[in-house]
């Protein structure tokens, strides 16, 4: 196995086992290695992002990350999460658009995060539109119940906003 691919995985399993500056030294032994590894960036920019807390570093690893490994879907996720987070939602926007056109990525999850974008926006109805549509595009039991609460929240928005 190559000696990247190791590194990767070495600090997956020591993510796995809560060990998470330990992971990090594995990423950084492997970027050390090859400064353009995409993965090793992506889950640099997880670990910065959610588990040190530091939405710079994140950010900046992120963003490497799409630079050299643009097809790498969980990039998209992790980058989507700090810019709705951050409020740049013009930005988070541009890369949900980007993140259609990548394979791995689930459009459920595109969907769920372009409604979040418009809820916030106070656009409820378009949310709403968008919720239904990730919807009909997941599997999976949990994300449906949590994009149905999404919804009932929009629901119970824009009445309040009519009615309010």
């Amino acid at each position: 196995m190559q000696t990247l691919e190791r590194y990767l995985m070495d600090a997956e399993k020591a993510f796995q086992e809560q060990e998470f500056l330990q992971g990090k030294e594995f990423l950084e032994y492997a970027l050390a290695e090859e400064p353009t590894y995409g993965k090793a960036h992506s889950h640099m920019g997880w670990l910065y992002l959610y588990h040190l807390n530091d939405y710079e570093k994140a950010e900046s690893h992120l963003r490497l990350a799409l630079k050299y490994s643009a097809k790498y879907s969980a990039i998209y996720q992790h980058m989507a999460t700090l810019l709705f987070d951050a409020r740049r939602l013009d930005e988070h926007e541009s890369l949900l658009e980007a993140a259609m056109q990548v394979t791995g990525v689930p459009p459920s999850f595109i969907f769920n995060d372009f409604g979040r974008n418009r809820e916030v926006q106070g656009r409820y109805k378009e949310a709403i539109k968008l919720y239904k549509l990730g919807i009909q595009n997941s599997l999976d039991s949990h994300e449906i119940s949590v994009i149905r609460d999404n919804i009932q929240r929009c629901k119970q928005k824009r009445w309040k906003f009519l009615f309010g």
